[in-house]
Parts: structure tokens; sequence; C-alpha cells
């Protein structure tokens, strides 16, 4: 994200509260890519991203657009991504 899109990257744990304060949401990984997250239900306390939709914001969309570019070959992986097998 920060070569790519140049977005400012922090890498840290969260605190359940700055949940609430995200715009977007999502999760990644090996099969789901990156998957848009509608809502989040904490004992009956509702979070809700995107209007609640499991579609991707505009940030999501750019990350995934990114990604599957790179292993599709539609953009040039960085040093070390990919092996052929």
């Amino acid at each position: 994200a920060k070569d790519y899109l140049k977005i400012d990257v922090i890498e840290r744990q969260i605190k359940k509260e700055e949940i609430s304060d995200f715009v977007e949401c999502g999760l990644c990984g090996t099969a789901a890519v990156i998957s848009p997250i509608g809502k989040i239900n904490d004992h009956g306390k509702e979070i809700i991203y995107n209007n609640g939709k499991d579609e991707m914001g505009p940030v999501l969309q750019k990350i995934y657009d990114t990604l599957t570019g790179i292993q599709m070959g539609r953009l040039t992986a960085p040093e070390g991504w990919i092996y052929t097998i």
C-alpha cells in the first residue's frame, strides 16, 4: 500500500475502542484475498461500515485491485513476491 498506493502504513495492535472510528474495515487472507466488513456486532452494540453493505469502500477496492493485479500479472510484483513453480 505504501509503495503502490502512497498510503501511510502503520502496523500495530489496535484497541477495541478504536474500531468505531474506522471509515472502512476489511479482512485479508490467502483464500479471501481482501473481504470487506459491513458491520460488527459486539454484545448488542453495532458498528457499521459502508452503510452496512458487504461492498468495498474506495480504499479497500484500491488495495484489492492492486493485490489481484499483482497476482494475475497485470502489475509488476515487488521483488521476491512471486515464484515460478
